[in-house]
């Protein structure tokens, strides 16, 4: 696809990654180009939640290499976010790392007249088609490109995936907790950028183990802390709820409602699943955010 060498995939034995990710040998980096464009948070959420992270050149031939990438965008697109904002103080464009770029190559790459945060409202930075940096607002719409250095690869062996912080259990699932609230979409999105699954709940103890990992993190600060998102929606079926592969609460083997869940279940405004620091299922609004879980199932284990 790519004529340049310098972003050839190549299948190693001493290295390897996600099979969607291609690997450039000059910078021993892999890369991503996301053609489905979104805002600057959740591209940032997306690379993170594939173990990389958003876009940032480590030199000028990185950069200079990158016009090549681009040219395989859409035409629409005038750039790609890159992993550098002032979120935190206007003026002061810092890396995703926290690294200022002051004094720094990156500095001077700066499209003439930028950054100029036209009517106070841009905070984050993309890459032009020529190479150039330009302060856009984080809410535009632009592809994105996730990165990460060969030598920042570690394997999770027992969960066999490329994310260390999922953990396995004796059921044949590995779990990953994600405390930063999200819509339901977006977690769902997440989870499977992870190459797993909204958790679905399978069993009574399963749902115990659950609950107290949420019970966990009751003191953070979210919209409600009494509840996870979980795989199961009525998005497909009014009033039937499945789980995300298709299956009923009661085939996949766990369908416990309280009272009052069940009475909220019937409002038109909840369509999506989450599940009680009690246990209970709960049917609550897909856009409003929550914490939730993914799991990856690594055999065909029952509990």
């Amino acid at each position: 696809m790519y004529q340049d060498v310098r972003f050839q995939c190549e299948i190693r034995k001493s290295q390897k990654f996600r099979m969607d990710y291609m690997w450039a040998q000059m910078f021993k980096t892999y890369y991503r180009l996301n053609d489905l464009a979104t805002n600057w948070d959740q591209a940032r959420q997306i690379c993170e939640a594939e173990g990389t992270y958003l876009f940032i050149p480590d030199s000028l031939d990185e950069m200079e290499s990158f016009k090549l990438l681009m040219s395989n965008m859409k035409a629409q697109y005038t750039g790609i976010f890159m992993g550098l904002h002032d979120k935190f103080s206007d003026g002061n464009f810092v890396t995703l790392k926290g690294e200022s770029i002051a004094g720094t190559t990156i500095e001077l790459l700066w499209a003439q007249g930028s950054p100029d945060n036209v009517n106070g409202t841009e905070h984050c930075v993309v890459m032009t088609r020529e190479g150039l940096l330009d302060d856009r607002p984080c809410d535009d719409i632009y592809p994105f490109v996730c990165k990460i250095l060969g030598s920042e690869i570690e394997f999770n062996e027992k969960c066999n995936n490329f994310d260390l912080a999922y953990t396995p259990r004796n059921n044949g699932k590995c779990y990953k907790f994600h405390a930063e609230p999200l819509s339901w979409y977006d977690a769902y999105l997440i989870c499977k950028s992870e190459e797993g699954n909204l958790a679905i709940v399978n069993s009574a103890d399963e749902a115990v183990f659950i609950t107290e990992m949420l019970s966990e993190n009751l003191h953070r600060k979210v919209p409600d802390p009494n509840i996870l998102f979980i795989g199961f929606s009525d998005l497909m079926f009014p009033f039937q709820y499945r789980t995300i592969l298709g299956q009923s609460l009661e085939d996949a083997g766990y369908s416990t409602w309280g009272h009052i869940e069940e009475q909220t279940s019937k409002l038109d405004s909840n369509h999506c699943g989450a599940i009680t620091s009690e246990g209970f299922l709960q049917i609550t609004r897909c856009n409003r955010p929550a914490m939730f879980l993914c799991e990856k199932i690594i055999n065909n284990t029952a509990e």
